[in-house]
């Protein structure tokens, strides 16, 4: 039994799909299937069921993958605390950015401007890939329940954006029930942003009425701006959004987004990804001050 052998189990429990595996790890699909098979094999007992072309663990695969898991990430911490502190952060990391992507971008200039031999992978949109894949995650949710440590990175308020020219626009702060005959423009419906219009309004007593879904926030600002709906968004996030077609509305009652930094507790993480995330936490608190 080899490491990477090992590590070939893994990334195939992790994604169920030995096709993207052997992509992942840039080889063959019949290599990583051969590489599977011997290791039920050695073992004595298989590892997946496999019906109509879909993988999943068996129970003892399911055991063993956890014990595996553990062993090979424990292993990799040791191998790096044995390169002395002071060497140079190297190395990739995955992120999964839900929120603040702008922000997240420039925390990754600035990394890499100190670690210049750290390669970043930034995803906005979860498609095929698992979960399991990524370093951290960037979000007002986990993602899956594995995610189960986390780090609030900043609390912002939400606010109603309207055109400046609309008569809302010289209030104070707005109700949503002032907003029953207003068309809404939202970002994409599997955001908190559009959940969290869908509660205020039905708390203030009516459903609103969606003109427009847009999953690009400038073309989404653009259109608040010419009048045509106006949207939920936060305070800070959207700070870069902001120019003179659109004004900014506290809420009655206000309403907040937190959002955090997600990972894997039971994932050893790497020093690379113990520097980034506390380098990132610092940066959003310099955001919030």
């Amino acid at each position: 039994m080899e490491l990477l052998q090992l590590r070939y189990f893994l990334t195939v429990a992790r994604m169920l799909n030995i096709s993207r595996a052997a992509q992942y790890h840039r080889i063959p699909q019949p290599a990583m299937s051969k590489t599977i098979s011997k290791l039920e094999s050695e073992i004595g007992t298989p590892l997946f069921d496999r019906y109509k072309n879909k993988l999943r663990l068996t129970a003892e695969g399911e055991a063993f993958y956890h014990s595996v898991a553990a062993s090979v990430g424990g292993l990799d911490v040791v191998l790096e605390q044995l390169h002395a502190p002071d060497m140079p952060l190297r190395g990739k990391l995955k992120l999964l950015v839900k929120q603040h992507r702008n922000t997240v971008a420039d925390s990754i200039i600035g990394f890499q401007k100190l670690h210049p031999e750290v390669d970043f992978q930034f995803v906005y949109e979860l498609e095929t890939e698992d979960h399991h894949e990524f370093d951290l995650c960037i979000s007002s949710a986990p993602p899956e329940d594995t995610f189960d440590n986390s780090t609030c990175l900043i609390t912002e308020r939400l606010m109603l954006v309207v055109s400046r020219e609309h008569p809302l626009a010289q209030k104070d702060c707005v109700s949503f029930s002032e907003c029953k005959e207003e068309n809404f423009a939202l970002i994409s419906r599997k955001t908190e942003l559009w959940q969290q219009t869908l509660l205020q309004s039905r708390q203030a007593g009516f459903s609103p009425r969606v003109a427009m879904v847009c999953g690009d926030l400038h073309c989404l600002i653009k259109y608040v701006g010419a009048g045509m709906g106006v949207t939920l968004g936060p305070e800070i996030s959207w700070q870069s959004l902001k120019n003179d077609s659109v004004v900014f509305l506290p809420t009655n009652p206000a309403v907040s987004r937190s959002t955090y930094v997600f990972w894997n507790g039971s994932k050893n993480q790497s020093r690379l990804c113990t520097a980034y995330r506390e380098y990132l936490v610092n940066y959003f608190s310099q955001k919030e001050s």
